[in-house]
């Protein structure tokens, strides 16, 4: 199994237990044409830190989009805008109680997951916007 794959597979899964995705249909790098959501891979530097006996502190990072119900109604933006609060709080809390994303991988040991900003709206069209987070899963790789 490619390391990659088994990794966005690993945070796929840990995704699907989040109770805010209303219908548990998270996609992979696509995120279609209605209401649905998607963790997309991000361009990073996975390297964080080196250690002596040739093992390393890494992180994938990622972004969660979503396609969303959008309008001029007040109401229903900070409705989606609130789910990405809770998103965020739910990584933190599981992040603090160690519930964190199984790899694969018998080398590689999940150290944290966070976010890297908050939910923003990242493109609107018609009646759907598109909102992201960007987050990250940190790890140790042994040498």
């Amino acid at each position: 199994m490619h390391a990659e794959s088994s990794i966005i597979e690993s945070i796929r899964t840990f995704f699907l237990t989040c109770p805010f995705l209303h219908d548990g249909r998270v996609n992979v790098d696509y995120l279609g044409e209605e209401m649905s959501y998607s963790i997309d891979p991000l361009p990073c530097d996975p390297v964080i830190q080196k250690y002596v006996d040739g093992g390393k502190k890494k992180q994938y990072q990622f972004a969660i989009c979503s396609k969303e119900v959008y309008d001029e109604d007040a109401r229903v933006n900070i409705e989606n805008s609130g789910f990405y609060q809770g998103l965020q709080e739910w990584l933190e809390e599981s992040s603090d109680d160690g519930e964190l994303p199984e790899l694969a991988n018998e080398k590689q040991h999940t150290i944290a997951i966070e976010t890297l900003n908050s939910g923003y709206l990242y493109d609107a069209e018609a009646n759907l916007a598109t909102y992201r987070i960007e987050c990250r899963l940190i790890y140790e790789q042994e040498a």
